[in-house]
């Protein structure tokens, strides 16, 4: 059941781009902490009203515009509210996280992929290596995604 509050912001926002900030806004004000995939209140919000609308990351701005049927609102606003209550990261309420360019699966079990480490891989950690090496060590990452990671480099 919703609040009148609740109601009359689902029936003040209208579109993508009204959620996003919307959610950028509500998170600021909630004092929501980021770096977990994310390092800022904009980000977070694109990116939890993407994932709720089951649009990819890299949607156009085409689609800022595009107005929200009063389910979607609903979703939407739903996503957005979790992450203020909860303060469960968001990599963790849509189950995937990004890391050097790779989308790797994540829930609470493994720490959410987010370290400098990601660039190093994504330049071949030039200028410290000569050449390719033959074995990684991938330990206590959780996840594997910094040897799949370097793997697929």
């Amino acid at each position: 059941m919703l609040t009148q509050s609740a109601y009359n912001i689902i029936e003040a926002l209208s579109t993508v781009r009204d959620y996003i900030r919307w959610g950028a806004s509500r998170f600021t004000a909630a004092g929501i902490w980021f770096g977990h995939g994310t390092d800022n209140a904009w980000d977070e919000a694109t990116q939890l009203v993407l994932d709720a609308l089951h649009l990819p990351w890299d949607t156009g701005a085409q689609a800022l515009d595009c107005h929200l049927t009063q389910r979607e609102r609903l979703v939407v606003y739903a996503q957005l509210e979790i992450r203020v209550k909860t303060r469960v990261p968001a990599a963790y309420l849509i189950g995937e996280a990004c890391f050097a360019g790779w989308w790797f699966n994540v829930d609470r079990r493994v720490l959410i992929p987010r370290s400098p480490i990601a660039e190093l891989i994504e330049q071949s950690f030039q200028p410290w290596l000569n050449s390719e090496p033959r074995h990684i060590l991938d330990l206590c990452t959780g996840s594997g995604c910094i040897g799949i990671s370097c793997a697929h480099v």
